[in-house]
């Protein structure tokens, strides 16, 4: 309730009411009663890192590597594989300090050729030049040229609130790498009885084409 306060002049007569311009809030009826002791406080709503959260932090895209480097022939198995890393991060959010790991769980390829894959490895090298080396994220082209490898690796998040235990981010954040081109080429075979010295312009010897 909002009362109007006046100032009451009782040494004249009548007695005269002069507002103050000064107002209150009185409570209705009883005051409250004052808090007891031991009572349940509210608690504050936990701090939770959100996917959105999550995908501001610049996590660093996987590298692609193929084997050997950018090259592949046709119908063979070409070795490709990613560089990826596990990463941390800290920053403040509301008024805590964070704790965020990102670590590499599934990997989309695009191989530039109209085909795709999905792995939950990223790969890794083999001995020797790799060519036709079947892995399990190899890649054979059908046909020769240059293509744009594309790959978008997921992360999963794990975060910690003020140094208490981590929990996980709902849901993966996608980063997308720089493409890689490969250039895919044809080969034959032929039985020859002369070297090139021997013979410039024999089978093999002239300039190589796709």
């Amino acid at each position: 309730m909002l009362v109007d306060w006046i100032e009451v002049n009782n040494n004249v007569q009548p007695a005269t009411e002069t507002p103050t311009g000064r107002s209150s809030c009185m409570y209705p009826g009883e005051p409250p009663a004052p808090p007891v002791e031991g009572a349940a406080v509210a608690e504050e709503a936990p701090i939770v890192i959100t996917l959105e959260e999550f995908e501001k932090q610049p996590v660093l895209a996987a590298v692609i590597v193929s084997q050997p480097s950018n090259f592949g022939l046709r119908n063979a198995h070409s070795n490709l594989y990613a560089d990826a890393q596990e990463q941390e991060f800290t920053f403040d959010f509301q008024d805590a300090a964070i704790v965020l790991k990102a670590r590499p769980v599934s990997y989309q390829w695009n191989y530039g050729d109209g085909t795709s894959a999905v792995t939950t490895i990223p790969g890794g090298p083999v001995a020797g030049n790799a060519f036709n080396t079947q892995t399990p994220t190899s890649h054979q082209y059908t046909e020769t040229g240059d293509f744009d490898l594309t790959l978008t690796t997921y992360f999963a998040g794990d975060y910690s609130v003020d140094g208490g235990p981590f929990q996980p981010v709902a849901g993966e954040a996608a980063v997308v790498s720089v493409p890689h081109l490969m250039s895919i080429w044809r080969t034959q075979g032929h039985n020859v009885s002369e070297n090139c010295i021997e013979n410039p312009a024999g089978i093999g010897c002239e300039a190589p084409t796709r």
